[in-house]
């Protein structure tokens, strides 16, 4: 997966569908948010070099995180956390579930997308523990089109006042 973040020339796009994921790089930093309310910078220099990779090669990277109320510990942790990534580059939008329920697509799980071309569909278990991916090269029109739409109805995260 790696690759596909050092090789996308235009924009890569994630869709989020769920309230938590659990990612063993993060326990420390989801404990220590729980503790203090705040989120640290260590341990998420790899991200943010991407990030700032794509940025510096006048890529956009965005996602769209779906949300449901009341918002999951995990939720306020991400939602803290992804101002680090806002000040280096990225775009974060949040949708409610209603309204994402109110899109209609075949699209239930979350995904990258890369420069209109490369979908990877993302596989978590009950838990939130990343599975893996299926990479996609053909008909991949839907994502694109959900992706529009997405982008269209989101609210920009630096605009939102308090979720």
């Amino acid at each position: 997966m790696k690759d596909h973040f050092s090789n996308f020339k235009k924009y890569a796009f994630r869709l989020e569908l769920l309230q938590k994921y659990t990612v063993k790089e993060e326990e420390e930093l989801f404990k220590h948010f729980l503790k203090t309310g705040e989120t640290k910078e260590e341990g998420r220099e790899d991200w943010v070099e991407i990030i700032k990779s794509a940025v510096q090669r006048g890529a956009v990277m965005e996602r769209v995180h779906v949300i449901k109320q009341p918002l999951s510990d995990y939720l306020k942790f991400e939602l803290e956390a992804y101002k680090l990534n806002i000040k280096n580059g990225e775009k974060i939008s949040l949708l409610s579930q209603e309204d994402f329920n109110k899109i209609k697509t075949n699209i239930n799980s979350d995904f990258w997308l890369f420069d209109d071309k490369i979908v990877l569909k993302m596989s978590y278990d009950k838990e939130g523990r990343f599975l893996g991916f299926n990479e996609i090269r053909d008909n991949i029109g839907e994502f694109i089109e959900l992706k529009d739409k997405l982008l269209m109805q989101a609210k920009r995260l630096e605009d939102l006042e308090k979720i």
